[in-house]
């Protein structure tokens, strides 16, 4: 890579991982302050990770919810690792084609879900007990109330809520990248674009 490109590629993650950033810390507060049984807070994961690579995608789940941590929810910095998984596992999918159109995103959002889920479950609880203090907490307790064991309960809250949280992500996320002008997004070659038809 030139010297000019290295430093268009810098100049491209120093604006945009911060716009990232925001996005998740923001979506994320908006949820907490109507406590919706959903997240909706790693769109910006999403987007980077696609844009920039899996890597950067991570930086930006992991500090995201760091400031997330600091200002709004406390318990979000101890799911850092869940926002690693979700760009490890965009990113993998992504560069096999699963971006390239509507049916395969949902297919993707499925998945990611049921990951982020599993990742998840042993945080709430043995960290929490099983509260995190959110909207998924209520379901969490609908099904405690049903004889299930916390463990149990969790998994189930968060098969539950998590493939449509991440469904309705990587939705947001291919539509806005459909609607973007191919030449805004030319530049972007660190991410998955090219492999789902998004650049040529």
């Amino acid at each position: 890579m030139s010297d000019s490109n290295s430093q268009k590629e810098r100049m491209l993650v120093i604006t945009f991982i911060p716009i990232a950033i925001a996005i998740n810390v923001g979506i994320g507060a908006l949820v907490k302050a109507f406590g919706l049984p959903l997240y909706l807070d790693s769109i910006g994961t999403i987007f980077a990770t696609l844009l920039l690579g899996w890597k950067r995608g991570a930086i930006v789940g992991v500090l995201g919810f760091v400031i997330t941590s600091l200002v709004i929810n406390p318990f979000a910095i101890y799911f850092i690792l869940t926002q690693v998984a979700i760009a490890v596992f965009v990113h993998i999918m992504a560069k096999r084609g699963w971006y390239k159109n509507l049916l395969r995103v949902i297919g993707l959002g499925l998945l990611l879900g049921v990951l982020a889920a599993i990742v998840s479950a042993p945080v709430i609880v043995y960290v929490f007990q099983g509260a995190t203090g959110n909207g998924a907490a209520l379901v969490t307790s609908f099904f405690a109330k049903l004889g299930n064991q916390i463990l149990e309960s969790v998994l189930l809250s968060g098969i539950s809520i998590e493939p449509i949280d991440k469904t309705i992500q990587t939705v947001i996320v291919f539509i806005v990248l459909k609607y973007v002008p191919k030449i805004l997004l030319e530049p972007f070659k660190s991410g998955s674009l090219k492999e789902n038809n998004f650049i040529d």
